[in-house]
């Protein structure tokens, strides 16, 4: 067993530091510390609209590290229980059940009291008897069991991933709408793509959750990419040239997934030495990833419109593109655009770049148009 740089295997070779899976915690973390500090502190003031929290962007753009990071944060303090609820149905119930679960010995004993409840642990799970009359549902036993927190001191952040519009959804909105107003102390942390962020624009419950703290995740900074793969990278090659460096930095282009994926290929590459040949060997298979993993569901769960923008800004002779050349080769006026602009920009796909003109926000992303994306779409 060997330790190289934290990095310990059986067989004395260093692991790869970096993972791109999507939603797994990764070794190697590119900072967001500062935006982590503030938002933890605005959850626990519990008097801003933080209270309920909404990570939003595309995929792969660390929404749910960034939202693990918070719940772990939080759970170092002694007075908050951070809870992680799957979507799906009776997601009140098992929100009760995984509060149970994850109280103190000394706050079980307290619900066990809670008047009409005969809760009985068996296996894994929590049953809670309420056949007895006197309690009708979870809501008011959840209302009960955050009434006794409250009294302990302590408060519960749940975290929901990929918030959608489904039945499970509403019925827990509803619910904490009424222990919000009751002054419960239950605070809500989601992440949402801008598919499913529309869609929980169309349902009336589940609106109030719009009007919660956003979280936009900013592209990563090129300085910290750079600094980042220059530490982890000469660790695997101590020869890496900074001119190398600055390239792979160029090519992750702030998109955390990319970072991920990138270096996690260019890590395992056959060569000794990381040069610009061997960049060059992985980019297809980088490119690859991209479009298989993320381009093409971004891609399919934009509407026609945007298809149709992005694929027209792909196929500009000249880049960044103009706002006019698109309104001329869509053949619509410039408010007309100026919506379509905007609504891709809130969806992270592109960016301005100066008066007048936009540009992709992911890496690749141009290129991914280009080779397939507007033939998988059909236009």
């Amino acid at each position: 067993m060997v330790n190289i740089n934290g990095y310990k295997t059986e067989e004395g070779q260093m692991n790869n530091p970096f993972n791109p899976s999507f939603g797994m915690q990764p070794t190697v973390l590119l900072d967001r510390e500062q935006t982590l500090e503030t938002l933890v502190g605005d959850i626990k003031a519990m008097n801003t609209p933080y209270r309920t929290t909404l990570v939003y962007g595309v995929r792969g753009v660390g929404k749910t590290v960034f939202m693990n990071a918070v719940g772990n944060r939080l759970a170092e303090d002694p007075h908050w229980l951070a809870i992680h609820l799957i979507i799906g149905d009776n997601m009140v119930s098992r929100l009760t059940e995984l509060l149970y679960q994850q109280a103190t010995s000394k706050v079980q004993k307290l619900f066990n009291g809670i008047a009409g409840v005969d809760i009985n642990i068996a296996g894994v799970g929590v049953k809670f008897d309420l056949s007895n009359g006197q309690t009708s549902n979870y809501q008011y036993l959840l209302m009960q069991m955050l009434q006794i927190l409250k009294r302990e001191g302590q408060h519960v952040l749940v975290m929901i991933d990929e918030a959608q519009d489904t039945p499970g959804m509403v019925e827990l909105a509803s619910v904490y709408q009424v222990m919000i107003s009751q002054g419960l102390p239950i605070s809500i942390i989601m992440t949402g793509l801008p598919k499913n962020v529309q869609e929980l624009q169309n349902n009336h419950v589940l609106t109030f959750l719009l009007r919660s703290g956003r979280v936009d995740l900013s592209p990563l900074n090129y300085f910290d990419i750079r600094a980042q793969y220059q530490r982890e990278l000469s660790k695997r090659d101590p020869q890496i040239a900074p001119a190398t460096v600055r390239r792979i930095a160029l090519l992750a282009d702030g998109y955390a997934y990319a970072f991920q994926l990138l270096g996690f290929l260019l890590w395992r590459a056959p060569d000794e030495h990381i040069t610009e040949q061997t960049v060059d060997e992985v980019l297809p298979e980088y490119q690859a990833q991209l479009s298989r993993n993320a381009y093409s569901k971004m891609l399919e769960e934009l509407s026609t419109v945007d298809q149709q923008f992005v694929i027209a800004m792909a196929k500009a002779p000249d880049y960044p593109v103009s706002t006019t050349y698109l309104g001329r080769v869509l053949d619509k006026k410039p408010g007309y655009i100026g919506v379509y602009r905007r609504r891709l920009i809130d969806s992270q796909i592109i960016a301005t770049a100066g008066f007048g003109q936009v540009k992709f926000a992911l890496p690749l992303f141009k290129e991914f148009l280009l080779q397939d994306g507007q033939y998988l779409v059909g236009l």
